[in-house]
């Protein structure tokens, strides 16, 4: 199914291609000799994976079977990639406005059961929806307040990246 999934589904092709940054420092950690007990805990201080699904919280709570298969496809991404992947999204319902909208970031409990892992990290409160205009520039504004470090690169879905890059 990933490999279907690589070659179809622009997504999973995107966070497989961004991953190999991880690796990167990896490799990166044991040529500067930093002991193997370390590298994860030096990788993840320097990396972190933040997808901005702004409707999936639609998606996952949708009477459509199309629309559950979405948030399942995210769902597996973020499972495999547990320990750097995080999805950013909106929750609240535009048909009702009275309700307030949060911008929600999600990770994964690793220690929880299978299908139980779902952990909010951080909920902030919006003035309303933050939805307005298009969608993808509003999309990423939702979610940067989830973004640390130095750096921070933004990519659009259908982008893929090798190995090479990453050691860039």
């Amino acid at each position: 199914m990933r490999w279907a999934s690589d070659r179809s589904q622009v997504l999973s092709r995107t966070v497989r291609g961004v991953m190999r940054y991880g690796d990167a420092l990896r490799v990166q950690a044991r040529l500067e000799g930093v002991p193997e007990t370390a590298i994860e805990a030096l990788v993840r201080s320097k990396f972190e994976y933040v997808v901005t699904s702004q409707i999936y919280f639609k998606l996952k709570h949708s009477a459509k079977a199309e629309d559950n298969w979405k948030a399942a496809a995210i769902d597996e991404l973020r499972s495999t990639f547990a320990a750097f992947l995080r999805v950013a999204y909106v929750e609240g319902d535009a048909a009702k406005p009275q309700q307030p909208f949060f911008s929600v970031l999600l990770g994964v409990d690793e220690a929880a059961a299978e299908g139980e892992g779902d952990r909010v990290l951080y909920k902030v409160r919006l003035p309303g929806n933050p939805i307005i205009g298009e969608g993808k520039p509003e999309n990423q504004n939702h979610a940067v307040v989830f973004t640390r470090g130095e750096y921070m690169q933004t990519l659009d879905m259908n982008q893929d990246n090798y190995m090479g890059e990453s050691y860039k």
